[in-house]
């Protein structure tokens, strides 16, 4: 009797190890409630060459981006296939929806669209066409997304259309 408790005893000890030691990886690491802050800088270039005479508008700028702040939600769609589905809820009042891959510690967002580009000076942009957004992130401690987001598309100053190429763009999450 007594090597039979020592005996279950031993393997509810090995059981509980084995759950515990465990790591979550894909979509199981990625789901759940998040802030985030979002940050950085891209530069910009123009799309035709600018007159010489006209030297208030420059042919290469690199713009600050405002800080954008709020609330994701990463929600599996597909577990089999790692799939998830991200609801990005900015804090000035903009819902962003899109879907993305998890593999490991990295998740891989698609693009998805943002009719402005976040820049702290928008007065200098007289119009905007549609700005393409995807991001990469790497989990950190189980509770810490950094991700390297892409921005693409065009931005108009006065007559002049630029054409946007990301620089160091971040936004890091941390689950609520």
């Amino acid at each position: 009797m007594r090597t039979m408790k020592r005996t279950l005893l031993l393997t509810a000890c090995c059981c509980l190890l084995a759950f515990t030691s465990c790591k979550k990886s894909g979509v199981n690491l990625f789901a759940g409630d998040y802030s985030f802050k979002t940050s950085g800088e891209v530069s910009i270039k123009a799309t035709a060459e600018i007159d010489d005479n006209n030297v208030t508008i420059p042919a290469l700028l690199n713009i600050s981006l405002s800080n954008d702040i709020g609330q994701l939600n990463i929600s599996v769609s597909d577990k089999k296939n790692d799939e998830v589905i991200v609801v990005i809820n900015y804090m000035n009042g903009d819902v962003i929806t899109t879907t993305g891959t998890c593999d490991g510690q990295t998740i891989y967002l698609d693009e998805f669209q943002r009719d402005i580009l976040p820049v702290s000076i928008s007065t200098l942009f007289t119009d905007y066409s549609v700005i393409t957004v995807s991001g990469t992130g790497q989990m950190y401690n189980e509770d810490m997304i950094v991700f390297d987001m892409s921005y693409k598309g065009n931005a108009t100053i006065g007559s002049v259309t630029y054409k946007i190429r990301d620089k160091d763009v971040k936004m890091v999450a941390y689950r609520n």
